[in-house]
């Protein structure tokens, strides 16, 4: 036995600690009996071997599994990059085309003003001329109106005036009656 206590961590060391002093007690309970020395250093042996060959079986995986997570690694990696590469060239060729669309936008935008100032142009130039022939023309129309109204204007006053010395005659003929009704009348009561 040892003379210090060493606390195995997992029931799996637990169980081989008391396995090998079991056995070391055994061996050494009939150390003078041959075939138990024998088989107590033969299982020794094979315990030992075992742990051994599971140390190197572990370095081994472990050896192995690293390189596997390297290249696995490695790989990730490289696909990450691709996606990248293809994300990159997707976004270049996105980019040219928003660009370009973008340009005939503009062309589309400035070719629609364009158009669109030359139709205000010739809008512009055909109401001045709308104008300039409705301005003439109700020139021409109050011109003539005016003409016609002094014509009117001076009829209605010509007739107004014949009318005026038609009633003056026909005032005076009444008055010149009148008066010689009242000459015949006084004429006729003062006798």
């Amino acid at each position: 036995m040892s003379s210090y206590a060493y606390s195995y961590g997992t029931t799996a060391g637990n169980l081989y600690n008391e396995g090998i002093k079991n056995l070391v007690d055994f061996g050494n309970k009939y150390k003078d009996n041959e075939t138990v020395g024998g088989m107590v250093a033969g299982t020794l042996a094979d315990t030992f071997a075992t742990q051994a060959n599971t140390g190197t079986a572990l370095a081994y995986n472990n050896a192995f599994l690293g390189s596997l997570a390297n290249y696995q690694g490695g790989m990730e990696n490289l696909r990450t990059g691709n996606q990248m590469k293809l994300m990159a060239a997707e976004g270049n060729i996105a980019g040219g085309l928003i660009d370009k669309q973008g340009g005939w936008q503009i062309k589309g935008i400035q070719e629609t003003g364009s158009q669109q100032r030359q139709n205000i142009g010739v809008q512009g130039t055909q109401d001045r001329m709308n104008i300039a022939a409705t301005g003439t023309e109700q020139r021409l129309g109050m011109k003539t109106k005016g003409s016609e109204d002094r014509l009117t204007v001076g009829e209605a006053g010509r007739q107004e005036r014949l009318n005026i010395g038609e009633r003056t005659t026909q005032e005076l003929r009444a008055r010149a009656d009148a008066r010689g009704a009242v000459r015949r009348g006084g004429a006729r009561f003062f006798g």
